[in-house]
């Protein structure tokens, strides 16, 4: 679609996806001016009901002229006949997106829940309930104004309405749904409890009601919920008896009529405005507050401590990210330095933070010392040190204890999680040793210690079956095995989907587990909108876990939201500003979005970190074969085979390349290397299929790519935006596999499906 001219209409860019729409920016030729265009995924044009609904929703948010409702346009037909909605494009992000970077502040939050609630009160005047609030459907412009987008779940109107109620059909998000929602039954009403949920969230970071889908559904049915001002002390009383209002659980105890909210909150606002402001760590402030914790170092123990002193490192970055406010420095980043002695205004220039904690370890036998500083790294002065000298089962105490010194030196107050033991911790220390083991194999991320890593993480769920990060690990292992083609991807899938919702049954609030399970959404099943979900919730559970991050920066890329990718690989890059994946990842947004030179520019900070880096240097390799400079990009592609252990995919790169260049016969050399691997273990059939599409082959190449959707393979989730299937992206056979790959997803069953199992 990029690129196409539709009516007097350019495609841009890809903004946006769920389940029956897609929406995109695009050029206004004749006015000169960007705009954002819906269209109805191309599978759903001969479903009438679907195409109803699609017009519904135009007609709904069309009706409604109002400056914090997204403006439509008009509805346009292509050439073929289908439909789609054009509406203003607004410069600026979504609630969610500005959530990720941690609660706001009240003045903010009151703000923009005016906004929400005044656009619902023009919507309500007119009879419609827009029945899926969220923050993934409200822009917060450039200039400051929140708009409610996405009308496409807008009940209507009834021209006549019975006693009772009709049941209908459950519709909505779970985290934003009313009770009386999910019971299938709403009005107006579940719109301003769904306004609570957003006012909640923006002022704490967090939603009322947590934990899995089904918990949800159970809190809001039955449930309290902590206040917004014991979250964040703090926040004004005021905030939170509006609140309170709207989460009543039954709808006549609620406010009764947006205006009703809004007299509440003006009042509220002219409040705020008349006295001092509240203190707020989420901004200058909160910026400035940044931490590394370099690996501890190892006094005098063999290689099982070296495991040990590794875990502990991990464990306190682990502890020290859940401080809203905080940002430190992820575990790749800080392991640069391990045994490296540099000085510390230099590590912190590095890595762009204002303050060091490191430390030692010692074990004696069934005893353990601990010595831990924290250093201002700017002014070079100790802020706090302490010495522990305790038994070996008390680590988890020990590690506690550090965060929560940190955190008092920060003037932050510790959070939940560092006040409870929590399943993130085997209580087996010998469980505990073999996970820290497997982290350490894992963390190589090479094949081969993947491999060693799996054989700790299963000795480690032997010992403690309870062990959640251990599952993950697991998982983590199977899914990133499978994606490489070193085990076969449906297995692969599978196995690890298994080991994530075992993970995410003893340990709800464990990102890792729904990153896995993200994963296994997108390679097995395409299925682009769960995996996106659960790539939020991931983000929501930890903030400062750079790997969620980084895995929604592809997804995002996969979809060909370029802007958006962009935008979480560089919220990855300051959680871990020395990641190759992460920086190499930047590079490779550039290059699919057509920018070469960018991508060439963003290779070479690559290379200063780690000059082989496989994925860099196949990135440099296709973006000078896309700049027509065939004699560069030769020997590029040939070293990242080498570099890369001769990785299938890379190996597919390097054979298009070859023939791209009209050296035909070694391609298909190339092609004969890749079927005589594949006698002696898994090899993805796309790479093949890149080969022939460049050797002018189409046919064959599409056997190719439709046997690597029969077996699940991973780099088909590129399909989409690879720009080595263009030649082939307009050929019915190619839309037939993208049609395909749409319909697998089962994003449409899913709130439907976890909700009968709540209940």
């Amino acid at each position: 679609m990029i690129g196409r001219i539709i009516a007097h209409y350019q495609i841009q860019e890809l903004l946006a996806e769920g389940a029956m729409g897609i929406v995109y920016r695009a050029r206004d030729l004749n006015l000169e001016r960007s705009v954002a265009i819906k269209v109805l995924k191309p599978q759903r044009s001969s479903d009438e009901a679907a195409v109803e609904r699609f017009m519904q929703e135009a007609r709904a948010a069309s009706s409604l002229d109002h400056p914090n409702v997204c403006t439509i346009y008009e509805i346009e037909k292509d050439e073929a006949g289908q439909l789609l909605i054009v509406m203003a494009y607004y410069d600026g992000e979504t609630l969610r997106r500005k959530l990720f970077r941690g609660p706001l502040a009240p003045e903010d939050a009151l703000h923009y829940t005016v906004d929400i609630a005044q656009g619902l009160a023009k919507a309500h005047r007119q009879g419609l309930v827009h029945r899926d609030i969220k923050p993934e459907n409200i822009i917060i412009t450039a200039d400051g104004i929140a708009k409610i987008l996405d009308f496409g779940l807008v009940k209507l109107p009834r021209a006549t309405v019975s006693g009772d109620a009709v049941p209908e059909t459950v519709v909505g998000t779970v985290g934003y749904m009313s009770p009386e929602q999910i019971e299938g039954h709403s009005d107006h009403r579940s719109d301003l409890w769904a306004i609570g949920v957003l006012f909640y969230e923006m002022l704490t970071g967090r939603r009322p009601f947590l934990g899995l889908p089904s918990q949800a559904v159970e809190g809001i049915l039955h449930s309290g919920y902590t206040p917004a001002s014991e979250v964040r002390p703090g926040i004004p009383d005021g905030l939170d008896h509006v609140i309170a209002r709207a989460l009543a659980k039954k709808p006549t105890d609620r406010y009764q009529r947006a205006e009703e909210m809004l007299a509440h909150l003006h009042a509220l606002r002219h409040g705020l405005a008349s006295s001092p402001a509240m203190p707020d760590k989420t901004g200058n402030e909160a910026r400035s507050m940044t931490i590394a914790v370099l690996p501890f170092s190892n006094v005098g123990g063999g290689e099982e401590a070296e495991y040990f002193s590794d875990g502990l490192t991990d464990e306190l970055i682990h502890l020290l990210s859940q401080l809203k406010g905080l940002r430190v420095v992820s575990h790749t980043s800080a392991f640069e330095f391990k045994g490296k002695a540099q000085d510390i205004r230099a590590i912190a220039e590095r890595l762009n933070v204002n303050t060091i904690l490191e430390g030692s370890v010692r074990q004696f036998g069934e005893r353990l010392r601990v010595t831990v500083q924290l250093t201002d790294a700017i002014h070079g002065y100790h802020l706090w040190s302490q010495k522990y000298d305790h038994e070996l089962k008390d680590i988890f105490a020990i590690q506690e204890d550090i965060a929560r010194s940190v955190a008092a030196k920060f003037e932050m107050k510790p959070t939940r999680e560092m006040a409870l033991p929590r399943s993130r911790y085997s209580q087996n220390i010998d469980a505990h040793a073999l996970y820290l083991k497997g982290r350490y194999y894992w963390g190589l991320r090479t094949p081969e210690a993947a491999q060693r890593g799996m054989q700790c993480f299963e000795q480690a769920i032997v010992v403690d079956p309870q062990c959640a990060p251990a599952h993950a690990g697991l998982a983590d292992c199977f899914v990133s095995l499978g994606f490489l083609g070193v085990i076969p991807p449906g297995a692969a899938w599978a196995r690890g989907r298994e080991l994530a919702m075992k993970a995410r049954e003893l340990d709800p609030h464990l990102a890792e587990a729904e990153i896995s399970l993200a994963k296994c959404a997108l390679f097995s099943n395409w299925d682009w909108r769960l995996a996106e979900e659960l790539a939020i919730r991931a983000i929501e559970l930890d903030p400062g876990f750079s790997g969620s991050h980084f895995f929604y920066a592809i997804l995002l890329l996969q979809s060909g939201r370029y802007e958006s990718s962009l935008h979480e690989l560089r919220t990855a890059r300051e959680l871990d500003p020395l990641s190759s994946p992460i920086s190499s990842g930047i590079a490779w947004v550039h290059y699919y979005q057509g920018n070469h030179h960018l991508a060439l520019e963003q290779c070479e900070k690559v290379f200063a970190v780690d000059p082989d880096y496989p994925e860099a240097h196949a990135c440099r390799g296709l973006a000078l074969l896309a700049l027509r400079r065939h004699a560069e990009a030769m020997p590029c592609l040939e070293h990242s085979v080498t570099v890369s252990g001769h990785n299938p995919i890379v190996i597919g790169f390097h054979g298009a390349a070859l023939a791209t260049g009209g050296r035909t016969d070694e391609a298909r050399a190339v092609l004969a290397q890749l079927q005589n691997m594949a006698t002696k273990r898994f090899v993805s059939a796309v790479p093949p299929a890149m080969i022939l599409i460049a050797l002018g082959e189409y046919e064959a190449a599409m056997e190719h790519l439709e046997t690597a959707y029969k077996t699940r393979e991973a780099f088909l989730a590129y399909a989409r935006v690879f720009p080595l299937f263009d030649p082939i992206r307009e050929q019915p056979r190619f839309q037939a596999l993208l049609g395909e790959l749409d319909l697998a997803s089962s994003a449409e069953m899913m709130t439907s499906e976890l909700l009968a199992s709540a209940q």
